[in-house]
């Protein structure tokens, strides 16, 4: 589990710059910044970017050019102590670091915590990365600075719907995710396999590898499931009425239904 921190309040500065580019803002400012060549070790990611999602592999073409023509654009970075956080040019760094290279050319921001976490949240979701570093990037704003998802859609002009269904991928087993980094399950795919038993989603990717099936199936498999596995009752029992419902959590959402249903 993160540790929590206290919590950040980012509405502020959303409204500031509603319907303007943070990215576009801060990397004008930075046009002039002197470049410095910093030592790989004293480079870390920010902590809204997990390293693990992240395929390498996938990156064949930007690691030739790295290889080939070193950096051609440096890294964006804030001194934090005695080190730098990467808000732009992980897969760059992280592949420098494949290649070994002892320096990696940065230029540094100065920038308060609420700036640069918008503009990583900016700057992730206008690239194509895979989702898994969106949601890993949400569940850490809300876990660690403790932003709820009206706070997280405000920051990323998401709607709370989206935000919640890119926070639920978080939920899938670690077979579906690598599935997502390494491009063999898109975004739609995994979404549709949410929610199913392990060994279910294990059958159905499988079949998506070899384009077996479509989502319009899945979501079809899941609708059968739920549907034979529907414990929902209810029964008279003397002067009672017992209804037993598929679980703890549809309960308490029916809960305030039946009982206005009553008072009424």
């Amino acid at each position: 589990m993160l540790k929590k921190k206290r919590r950040t309040d980012l509405s502020a500065l959303v409204e500031k710059y509603q319907g303007l580019s943070i990215v576009s803002e801060i990397e004008h400012n930075l046009l002039t910044a002197h470049v410095q060549h910093i030592k790989t070790e004293s480079i870390v990611l920010n902590d809204l970017f997990l390293e693990d999602n992240y395929n390498l592999e996938k990156y064949a073409a930007l690691e030739d050019s790295l290889s080939k023509d070193g950096f051609l654009a440096p890294l964006i970075t804030v001194r934090e102590g005695d080190k730098y956080e990467i808000i732009n040019g992980v897969k760059r760094f992280l592949l420098g670091k494949k290649l070994g290279l002892k320096e990696i050319p940065s230029v540094c921001a100065d920038l308060s915590l609420e700036r640069k976490q918008a503009y990583i949240i900016e700057d992730i979701l206008s690239d194509a990365d895979n989702p898994l570093v969106k949601s890993y990037a949400f569940k850490v704003l809300e876990e660690k600075y403790a932003l709820n998802d009206a706070e997280i859609s405000k920051l990323s002009n998401l709607s709370i719907s989206q935000v919640k269904n890119l926070k639920r991928l978080e939920t899938l087993p670690s077979f579906l995710k690598n599935g997502i980094r390494d491009l063999s399950l898109s975004y739609t795919e995994a979404r549709a396999l949410l929610n199913l038993p392990e060994d279910t989603q294990k059958e159905i990717f499988e079949k998506i590898k070899t384009n077996q099936i479509s989502v319009r199936e899945i979501e079809k498999i899941k609708r059968n499931h739920y549907g034979k596995n529907k414990k929902r009752k209810i029964v008279q029992k003397d002067k009672k009425i017992i209804i037993t419902f598929n679980s703890e959590d549809e309960a308490k959402k029916y809960l305030s239904i039946i009982q206005k249903e009553f008072s009424d």
